[in-house]
């Protein structure tokens, strides 16, 4: 797979007229062995997050005391 090549300024020129922008999109190399390593682990993690149920718990948890921190609509 090769680069692509550059517009040229006048082709450039003729999509800016037409209302486009130039975006530059990276994207992680999944042909890279550590990269592609990284990236399943990451979708293992989230894959199975649902099963962690210490972390819902925890959450759960946390969510509780924000919760029953609000003030009530009446008491504003």
């Amino acid at each position: 797979m090769t680069l692509p090549r550059e517009l040229s300024a006048e082709e450039k020129a003729e999509f800016r007229a037409k209302g486009f922008q130039r975006f530059e999109l990276w994207l992680p190399d999944l042909r890279d062995p550590s990269v592609r390593e990284q990236a399943v682990a990451e979708a293992n993690r989230m894959a199975f997050a649902d099963e962690e149920d210490d972390v819902m718990e925890w959450i759960d948890s946390l969510q509780k005391d924000i919760w029953d921190r609000e003030p009530e609509e009446d008491d504003q």
